[in-house]
C-alpha cells in the first residue's frame, strides 16, 4: 500500500504544483479550464482507485475480519490517515469536480455572451465587468467556494498520504 500512496501522492504533486501551475500561466483561461475539464476526472478516478486499493492492502496485509477492520480504519493513526484520502478523493471525484467543472463552463458561456476577453492567467473578467448580473456574482462566488473546497480536499488527501507513508517509514529497520 505504501507504493500506492506514492503513486497518488506523487500524482497529486504533479498535478497541483507542476502541470497545473504550468498550464495555467502558460494558457488562456479557458482553454486551461477545458483542458482541466478532461484531465481532472481522470485524476480523481485514479486517486479515488489507487486510495480505495491501499485500504484494501492495509486490510489484506493485515489478515483482519470486516468486523475487525473496522476497528483499526478507525482506531489507528496509519487506518485513519489511509480512510480520510479515500473519503476526499471520493468527494472530489463524485461531487466537487464534476460540480466545479460545470459551473466553470456556465462561467465561460457567460464570458463569452458579454465579449469579455479570454487571457492568460488571471480571473474571470465577469468579476469586474459592469453588465455582470447579481447571479453572475453569485456564480462566481459558487465558483470559488466549490474549487476551494475541491482544492482542500486534494491537500487533506495529501496529507493523509504524507502521515500514512511517515508511519510506514518509521517502522522500516534498515
Amino acid at each position: 500500500s505504501s507504493g500506492i500512496n506514492a503513486e497518488y501522492g506523487g500524482t497529486h504533486v504533479w498535478v497541483g504544483s507542476v502541470a497545473g501551475i504550468t498550464m495555467f500561466r502558460t494558457l488562456k483561461r479557458r482553454t486551461f479550464g477545458t483542458v482541466q475539464s478532461k484531465l481532472f476526472p481522470k485524476y480523481a478516478a485514479l486517486n479515488t482507485a489507487c486510495s480505495f486499493f491501499a485500504v484494501a492492502t492495509f486490510l489484506h496485509l493485515r489478515k483482519l475480519s470486516p468486523l475487525d477492520s473496522l476497528s483499526v480504519l478507525g482506531g489507528t493513526m496509519e487506518g485513519g490517515a489511509l480512510v480520510s484520502c479515500l473519503l476526499a478523493n471520493v468527494l472530489n471525484s463524485v461531487y466537487f469536480i464534476p460540480a466545479t467543472t460545470k459551473l466553470m463552463f456556465s462561467i465561460h458561456k457567460r464570458e463569452i455572451e458579454l465579449g469579455l476577453e479570454d487571457r492568460v492567467g488571471g480571473t474571470s473578467e465577469l468579476k469586474a465587468d459592469p453588465k455582470a448580473t447579481e447571479e453572475d456574482r453569485k456564480m462566481l462566488m459558487k465558483f470559488g467556494i466549490h474549487h476551494g473546497v475541491a482544492m482542500l480536499l486534494s491537500l487533506a488527501s495529501v496529507a493523509g498520504c504524507g502521515v500514512y507513508l511517515y508511519h510506514v517509514a518509521k517502522n522500516v529497520s534498515i
